[in-house]
């Protein structure tokens, strides 16, 4: 996902001093990785079916050229009631990734880019979370077909991590997967941190909900970032950073992306985001440019999801190619990770064609 807007930004050269100052923190023992090994490739596989069916029929997750899978676990399914945990999922897809030979990713998803719920069901209920969710827009999807109609389910939504009692039970999960996963996954990142909400304004401002401050939805997903870089000290972690309310590079620049990366780096983590999309103007003056800029010796990971393949390279004035991907990549943005959806026709017609073989890369 990308944040829906009109605006162009151009590409911001450096990242500047940091506005977000993270308490110390132990050396974590972060596998990062060499500047000289080569790009690793796995799976994106953003839902999983009833006891992992669609896992175990996918039949690409044996092809040498990929490392393992990037699996979608949502909050809503790993904690159905209020402090009962369900990691059963995970537990039985690591066993069989293992047995192929291959590792997992978790991706923890609190947001839905599609009417359901991905939180659990007392947030919703319990006046205590106030409503536990937002509503975000859909229409500027980058997989949504241009030509298709608007129609009334185009939204999506976001737990209210800003609300205190809503990031705690949030943090707690993560404190639980860390306890039963950390060292045995390569590596886990939250959702995006993109949210599209509010009313933009002919001059350029956004009239945000009554319930929703941009500073306050920055400020927790710092404290989130903490949590995660504490939970896991021998599998990666990333932060997922594309875009941010209320802040637009170059020109409206209050700190929130660069004190965020500057977060990251001070915790050891990775970084990284979806939407792999060479040169796109947008994403070159936010998040692009920080992550170009951050230290080859630490982790940097990035997802090819549904509609990046249609995208126009502006570099070439073409539809991207898998090379174009790779590339951009390995060259500009100096990536360890790929998680490739298989978003068809293209997955099959040109990733699994075009992808080069594990000694070649």
């Amino acid at each position: 996902m990308f944040r829906r807007t009109i605006l162009l930004s151009i590409f911001l050269s450096a990242a500047s001093a940091a506005s977000i100052q993270p308490e110390s923190q132990p050396e974590r023992q972060l596998e990062s990785q060499p500047a000289s090994q080569p790009l690793q490739h796995y799976i994106y596989i953003n839902h999983r079916e009833a006891n992992g069916e669609n896992i175990r029929a996918d039949k690409a997750l044996r092809d040498p050229r990929f490392g393992g899978a990037q699996i979608v676990y949502t909050w809503r399914s790993l904690e159905p009631k209020q402090g009962e945990y369900d990691f059963s999922a995970i537990k039985a897809d690591i066993a069989y990734l293992d047995s192929i030979g291959k590792k997992l990713w978790i991706q923890l998803q609190d947001k839905s880019f599609t009417p359901r719920f991905n939180v659990p069901q007392y947030l919703l209920d319990d006046p205590i979370y106030q409503g536990g969710v937002l509503k975000q827009s859909m229409l500027s999807a980058p997989e949504r077909d241009p030509n298709k109609p608007v129609t009334d389910d185009e939204y999506g939504w976001s737990a209210k991590m800003w609300e205190p009692e809503v990031r705690a039970r949030y943090q707690q999960l993560v404190r639980q997967l860390g306890q039963e996963f950390d060292g045995k996954i390569t590596g886990i990142n939250f959702s995006e941190s993109s949210i599209e909400v509010g009313t933009e304004n002919a001059d350029g401002t956004t009239t945000f909900p009554s319930d929703f401050n941009p500073k306050d939805y920055i400020d927790a997903i710092g404290e989130n970032m903490q949590v995660l870089a504490e939970s896991f000290q021998h599998s990666t972690a990333i932060v997922y950073l594309n875009f941010l309310p209320d802040e637009w590079l170059p020109w409206n620049d209050k700190g929130y992306m660069r004190g965020l990366f500057a977060q990251a780096k001070a915790l050891n983590m990775g970084v990284g985001g979806p939407d792999l999309m060479p040169y796109r103007k947008g994403h070159m003056g936010q998040s692009y440019a920080f992550i170009k800029e951050y230290p080859a010796a630490l982790v940097k990971g990035m997802a090819v999801q549904d509609g990046n393949l249609r995208q126009i390279n502006p570099k070439t004035g073409k539809k991207n190619t898998v090379p174009d991907l790779l590339d951009f990549a390995q060259n500009y943005l100096g990536l360890d990770y790929i998680f490739w959806v298989e978003d068809e026709p293209y997955f099959t017609d040109e990733v699994l064609q075009q992808l080069p073989d594990i000694k070649a890369n």
